[in-house]
């Protein structure tokens, strides 16, 4: 009786001890970044000069306070939490809002403390230190990605989910690069038990199970099932068949002893609309200024590299389908349009948008150009126009876009951009299905806190090249 009223067992490890190393030496890695910062700050003496080991108490505080602050946030944050890890987007916006609160908690503390504080100094550690932190977590996720691909995935799964599903999702599950691996498979009928579920799951080293009903299923034994995992480290995801929806979108909705999933609808104005606006005119403005010199060389550069003029400018579909003139600096020859149809034609490529890996048409400055995306510079003027955004969908022509389907046609609904995920995940080397996957993720999906994300990552790949012709 007694043994059968004591609910608790002994506890079963089941944690994925290369996913537990990669995140204590993501923290570790943050704090010596955090400790970089700091350090550079007292060095070059922003906002306070003097030596660096002057008897300074209030900049000796907020150094400290920034140390203990600022990896606690990215903490708090849940910066390395197992289901944002390998995700780029989501783990730099926790960066991003947890670098925010360090700001924040720092400043109210000076005020609380009545203390006298360098603002210079902690703006520009703050600043040092995000674009570190954004560029340490960039390199970790890519010799993150390369240990996937060697054979170490983030999660073992174990696959609940009736016969006529397992096939499709285990599919799914086994192309996610690594992310996620199928490890053992549970047909979903009449017979199936929980406890033997979580025992099979434990028995092949899964470190997660997937519950994939597919349509009518008892709630109780969903629960039961939550249940028999108690007492083991196994974490539990149950498919809601939604596609390309962001965690944002996703509310819980309870409804007496039952729980539902929100989804809010895709919004296109409001005030987030108008400052993305605000952003746009002030981040052109801003690097037209900053650039203004090095562009001028670039034309220069373009002139005598071939003949015929520095900028090209085509009409391009926005949004809505507004057309627009898109100013680019020339990176082909002049008779590139006379020859594309026949390119086309030749390469076998009927789809929606044309590129070709080695295009005879592109000068050899125009290639240098296209490596860096130093092409696309003269779209600042666009932006600051209205006709384009510093992050959207990738802007086509008209007879490109003349070849849209309905699907496609939804790209519309924002305003073009000059980055966007497009440009982070692949740019030319994506597939047109892929590409039009990423637009409309972005469309359905897009906050100002996305957009700096994306403007964050971006660097990362225009110096990476990959997909840049």
């Amino acid at each position: 009786m007694t043994q059968r009223l004591s609910t608790r067992q002994p506890r079963v490890s089941t944690r994925n001890e290369f996913l537990r190393d990669y995140q204590l030496r993501v923290r570790a890695l943050d704090v010596a970044v955090i400790l970089c910062a700091i350090v550079l700050g007292l060095l070059l003496g922003w906002g306070y000069g003097g030596e660096f080991f002057s008897d300074d108490r209030p900049r000796q505080v907020f150094s400290v306070a920034l140390l203990v602050v600022w990896p606690v946030a990215l903490w708090q944050a849940q910066s390395t939490k197992a289901t944002i890890i390998a995700n780029g987007l989501g783990e730099y916006r926790r960066v991003i809002v947890a670098t925010m609160w360090t700001g924040l908690i720092v400043m109210s503390l000076a005020y609380l403390t009545n203390t006298t504080y360098g603002r210079w100094f902690l703006f520009g550690v703050l600043l040092t230190g995000l674009l570190l932190l954004l560029l340490e977590r960039n390199l970790m996720r890519r010799w993150l990605h390369r240990r996937m691909a060697e054979g170490k995935p983030l999660h073992r799964v174990f696959l609940i989910a009736p016969p006529s599903r397992l096939t499709k999702l285990q599919d799914e599950l086994d192309g996610s690069q690594g992310r996620f691996v199928t490890v053992g498979v549970l047909a979903l009928d009449e017979d199936w038990g929980p406890r033997a579920a979580v025992d099979a799951a434990i028995a092949s080293k899964a470190d997660t199970i997937l519950f994939a009903p597919g349509g009518d299923v008892d709630p109780q034994r969903t629960r039961e099932l939550g249940w028999a995992m108690e007492d083991t480290d196994l974490s539990l995801m149950v498919s809601a068949s939604l596609v390309e929806v962001a965690g944002p979108r996703l509310s819980v909705e309870p409804v007496e002893s039952m729980s539902f999933v929100r989804v809010d609808m895709p919004k296109f104005s409001g005030t987030a609309v108008v400052l993305k606006a605000v952003t746009d005119v002030v981040g052109s403005s801003v690097l037209l200024i900053l650039l203004g010199l090095p562009m001028l060389l670039i034309a220069f550069v373009i002139r005598r590299g071939s003949p015929g003029p520095a900028l090209f400018k085509q009409e391009r579909v926005g949004l809505d389908g507004r057309t627009f003139l898109c100013w680019k600096f020339r990176t082909m020859y002049v008779d590139a349009d006379a020859r594309r149809d026949e390119l086309r034609t030749a390469h076998g490529d009927e789809g929606a948008t044309f590129k070709m890996a080695d295009d005879p048409r592109i000068t050899r400055v125009g290639r240098f150009l296209r490596r860096f995306s130093l092409d696309e510079l003269p779209q600042l003027v666009n932006v600051w126009r209205g006709d384009m955004s510093l992050v959207g969908p990738r802007p086509h022509p008209m007879d490109d876009v003349a070849r849209y389907d309905d699907l496609a046609v939804r790209r519309l609904r924002a305003r073009p951009g000059m980055t966007g995920l497009w440009q982070v995940r692949g740019r030319s080397d994506l597939s047109w299905e892929e590409s039009v996957r990423l637009d409309l993720y972005y469309v359905e999906n897009w906050s100002l806190s996305m957009d700096l994300v994306i403007m964050a990552s971006t660097m990362s790949a225009v110096v990476g090249g990959r997909g840049a012709y």
